[in-house]
């Protein structure tokens, strides 16, 4: 990874042939890695707050980018950017890294993880929808096909593969609404912060997210510290899991695959994790997975992958929002 406080060349760096390697590699176990998080943090649910968990994913969030790029480097770049480009980071903080993940990790508590990840989906379908409002953005066919192919599979799931009536689960609509939130911060960052580095944008989330934690602790009733001190021991391999493979591991193999391989390859295959979400839910906690799951899934992906294939041809812009992005989910 090339960073701003680190010039040594690292062993499997001295040759620029194995690159490329590297960097199928580290987007591999991105994929897979990222696909854990939703899992383990519904794992985590019963015996931590979502408040809780929104100050364990943000502080790593945070140390990741404070080792990767430097914390005196970061304060730098950010005393240099223009001052109306801090009430768009502000908002974005606000929607994408406290509203959004409050409401995605109370609704993973009332909901199964495979339903999480799936609705969490919808957030494809409000930026495609946005772009075109508030962005001006002209909508394609693909666009379309791809938004009616995501509305789809999560009316398949919704209606559980159309053997029931429509009825949305409290937790389900939980997920929905934090879809809506990232999407609209994700427009927000489209607008006004594409321009800016990614980890700079990341680095204000996470400060946001940490003062709304600070706070608001003070008025709860049950602090981050009595959580941990009662947390259970046979959950400790589920905070490990989402503390290091789903956040840090995550996000590490992320900029080594974007440092390495193109962004159309990287934003392409991402959608993976869908599949092997679904899987490990499977796997890990025993959450059956359903014909209309695999359906709406099929779906989800499909319209996923269209609504990608435009921005992959702007590289600049697609590498910003894909970083944005790629952090906004739990």
């Amino acid at each position: 990874m090339h960073t701003n406080t680190m010039s040594v060349r690292l062993p499997w760096q001295r040759a620029s042939r194995s690159a490329p390697a590297i960097g199928w590699i580290a987007l591999v176990t991105s994929i897979f890695a990222g696909s854990t998080s939703i899992t383990f943090a519904a794992a985590l649910a019963g015996a931590l707050s979502p408040l809780s968990m929104l100050f364990i994913s943000e502080a790593l969030t945070m140390l990741f980018t404070v080792l990767s790029f430097g914390l005196v480097p970061i304060i730098v770049r950010l005393s240099r950017i223009n001052r109306k480009h801090w009430v768009p980071m502000l908002v974005v903080g606000f929607s994408n890294s406290v509203i959004a993940p409050l409401l995605a990790f109370t609704g993973i508590r009332m909901t199964g993880p495979i339903n999480a990840e799936l609705f969490i989906r919808v957030e494809d379908i409000v930026l495609v929808v946005l772009a075109v409002v508030v962005l001006g953005e002209r909508m394609k066919r693909h666009h379309i096909f791809g938004a009616l192919c995501v509305l789809f599979g999560v009316t398949i799931v919704i209606l559980r593969g159309f053997s029931e009536a429509l009825h949305i689960s409290r937790g389900d609509l939980y997920i929905i609404v934090a879809a809506l939130f990232y999407g609209c911060g994700g427009i927000v960052f489209k607008r006004y912060l594409h321009s800016i580095a990614p980890e700079l944008v990341v680095f204000c989330r996470t400060c946001v997210a940490m003062t709304a934690f600070f706070l608001v602790s003070p008025f709860l009733h049950h602090t981050l510290v009595q959580e941990l001190n009662a947390f259970p021991m046979e959950l400790m391999v589920a905070l490990v899991g989402y503390g290091f493979i789903a956040r840090f591991l995550n996000l590490f193999s992320f900029y080594e695959a974007m440092d390495r391989l193109p962004v159309r390859s990287v934003s392409l295959l991402l959608n993976l994790g869908i599949i092997v979400s679904i899987a490990f839910a499977n796997f890990y906690l025993g959450s059956p997975i359903e014909p209309f799951h695999i359906a709406g899934a099929g779906f989800i992906l499909i319209g996923s992958v269209l609504m990608e294939i435009d921005g992959i041809t702007r590289h600049k812009l697609h590498h910003a929002h894909l970083i944005h992005k790629h952090r906004s989910h739990v």
